[in-house]
């Protein structure tokens, strides 16, 4: 079964990560699957909005058999997801993350690049990367655009697990519901009260014009993450956790 489903139907397109085995981490072709699925539904007629959800937790972050696996993200790997991360938030489509389970690493990167955030009352955000000798450099900015750099920095080095309230509290979360599809139901009923669809994708440019990111980060990102994960402390740790069963 692929990593990733699309299903473009009237004003919404559903990307769902189906595997929850691996917890839905993200690897190259869990990133290319969601990016094609975001592109499709920006060229389907009438589609207002792209939801993101998963079987199972919501995403463990990029795949750590990379950090054993010498070479196996690559900067074109790191590229691709930059372009995912900053294409749900610059998309002229609402993006929505509909989070039940964990979000863990670049998984709350993930939702976070998202326009709207709805978590069911059981959903856990944590950020791992300062534990296992990483940086979430990468997902740094789109977290930090919704819960600011200060909660970002405390967040990273305590790696404590936020419940689905104190993430709403936080703004991490929009919503917390155990009807998260009643929950869209109203952003879309919203979306379809809009004679100009393209307002949206204009809103969304006057932000960034407002608070632009230097267009070398993703590089800068990349480097850092490379030098942390050819360490061999960090591949030690990676591998140590891998065989108590803690990742």
């Amino acid at each position: 079964m692929a990593p990733v489903t699309v299903q473009v139907s009237g004003a919404c397109a559903k990307l769902r990560l189906c595997r929850p085995e691996a917890g839905n981490a993200l690897r190259g072709d869990v990133v290319g699957g969601l990016l094609d699925g975001l592109r499709a539904a920006e060229q389907a007629p009438g589609c207002r909005a792209v939801v993101l959800e998963a079987d199972g937790d919501f995403c463990s972050g990029i795949d750590l058999s990379v950090v054993e696996s010498a070479g196996s993200w690559t900067a074109a790997d790191n590229k691709a997801l930059w372009e995912l991360l900053s294409g749900l938030v610059n998309s002229p489509l609402v993006t929505v993350a509909l989070v039940t389970g964990r979000a863990t690493g670049g998984g709350v990167g993930l939702a976070s690049s998202c326009d709207f955030v709805l978590a069911a009352p059981g959903a856990r955000f944590r950020l791992t990367e300062l534990l296992l000798g990483l940086v979430p450099a990468l997902i740094t900015p789109f977290v930090s655009a919704r819960i600011g750099t200060r909660q970002v920095f405390r967040s990273s080095v305590l790696a404590a697990e936020i419940d689905a309230a104190e993430a709403h509290a936080l703004g991490l979360v929009d919503e917390v519901t155990d009807q998260p599809e009643e929950a869209l139901r109203r952003v879309l009923r919203a979306l379809r009260r809009m004679p100009r669809p393209e307002a949206v994708g204009d809103l969304k440019s006057c932000h960034r014009i407002l608070d632009p990111l230097p267009e070398d980060y993703s590089d800068h990102a990349h480097r850092m993450f490379e030098r942390a994960a050819t360490d061999p402390r960090v591949r030690s740790r990676v591998r140590r956790l891998r065989e108590e069963g803690l990742l």
